[in-house]
């Protein structure tokens, strides 16, 4: 019996009894959302089920690295696409955090960095559970308004939380909430990207990165997340004319 085999005979065995969920298949699933923010670097929505579950390998791909899980209490859940129907259904997922929802979807093993849960969630579709949910779709959205300013300074500190902080330039005024005013991304689970926010230039101050780390003006500015050792990089962002 090869390895791959014993490893499936032994996931069966251990999840007898259960109505285990295929990777790749429909799928209805209910618990409630939450962010789950690592330490300010990387949130995602996560769907904490009311129930564990249990999966099993596509049958119909036979990969051998795909491995069924048992005992799934929280799934990272995202919406996959640019469309306006993606962009709706995103939005629709963003009002439900905090709220008791049912999701249709189609479950996989996580792949990359950026998944941070061993199973992954495609949402095709979220409704709420309960009056709180339904009134939270009805709220209409308020979206954040930057201040007008011609610049301001950042300061991104990381260590064992990332902490970004930004000030107008004139008057050193504190912008609130510093991150509103940062864009940053992960790739993967390794290195966070910094940069200002649309229609405007950045130009680096000073960095405690040896050799000025990967933080080039006009170009990517980014560092290690979750450094061992704590990164402070400052940079001022200039409206464009």
């Amino acid at each position: 019996m090869s390895k791959y085999a014993l490893l499936q005979l032994l996931f069966m065995a251990s999840s007898f009894g259960q109505n285990c969920i295929q990777y790749g298949t429909a799928a209805t699933v209910s618990g409630r959302l939450s962010v789950v923010d690592e330490s300010g670097y990387n949130q995602f929505i996560a769907l904490n089920l009311q129930r564990p579950i249990c999966t099993t390998p596509d049958s119909r791909k036979g990969l051998e690295w795909e491995r069924g899980q048992t005992g799934v209490r929280v799934i990272q859940a995202g919406v996959y696409g640019s469309d306006d129907a993606s962009e709706a259904l995103r939005d629709r997922l963003n009002r439900l955090v905090g709220h008791s929802v049912t999701i249709k979807g189609a479950l996989f093993p996580a792949q990359t960095g950026y998944h941070r849960t061993d199973v992954q969630l495609g949402v095709e579709a979220v409704n709420p559970l309960d009056s709180s949910g339904r009134d939270a779709l009805q709220l209409p959205p308020v979206p954040f308004k930057a201040r007008e300013v011609a610049a301001y300074d950042v300061t991104v500190n990381a260590g064992k939380r990332l902490v970004v902080e930004a000030r107008e330039a004139r008057s050193e005024d504190l912008l609130i909430p510093g991150d509103k005013y940062v864009t940053h991304w992960m790739t993967g689970g390794e290195v966070l990207y910094v940069n200002c926010l649309d229609g405007y230039d950045r130009k680096l101050i000073s960095t405690t990165e040896k050799d000025g780390g990967i933080c080039f003006d006009g170009d990517l500015c980014g560092l290690s997340a979750f450094p061992k050792k704590p990164v402070i990089i400052r940079f001022r962002c200039t409206k464009k004319p």
